[in-house]
């Protein structure tokens, strides 16, 4: 993985449940907490774009955990939160469509398309099964941050 990231809003999603004693280091929702937790230590550096934290806001209007808050305020942050958006030229959404990109998440994917290559951490298999496509053809990785 690369220091720089794009987090699907599906990860952060899964990661706004309330934290309530200990929770078993082995679980996704573990691990999701362990990502947030990186975030906020600046061991990885997120890429944002305007239309990728509309829809942090809409799909998380109220972060249940400490965690959550945190990416939420660092996201405001030079150095933690960098601003990417892609040109989305005729070359890159060729690459992405015959990759089969699923279109409802090219906003994603433009926000991680950089020169140095960026990482996006999704959980959601129709992203994750376009990896060595993406990578080759867009110099992005899709990963899923739970495994």
């Amino acid at each position: 993985m690369t220091d720089l990231v794009v987090v699907d809003t599906v990860v952060l999603q899964k990661a706004n449940a309330p934290v309530s004693g200990d929770v078993n280091t082995r679980s996704k929702f573990a691990k999701r907490l362990k990502l947030l937790a990186g975030l906020r230590d600046r061991r990885l550096t997120v890429l944002i774009s305007e239309k990728l934290l509309a829809e942090y806001r809409k799909q998380i209007p109220t972060p249940r955990n400490d965690y959550l808050k945190a990416f939420f305020e660092l996201l405001a942050y030079p150095g933690v939160a960098v601003r990417n958006w892609s040109s989305w030229s005729g070359y890159n959404r060729s690459h992405a469509a015959g990759c089969r990109f699923p279109r409802e998440d090219y906003h994603v994917l433009r926000t991680a398309i950089c020169q140095a290559g960026a990482t996006i951490l999704s959980e959601e298999h129709r992203m994750l099964v376009t990896d060595k496509c993406i990578h080759r053809k867009l110099n992005v990785h899709v990963i899923d941050p739970t495994t």
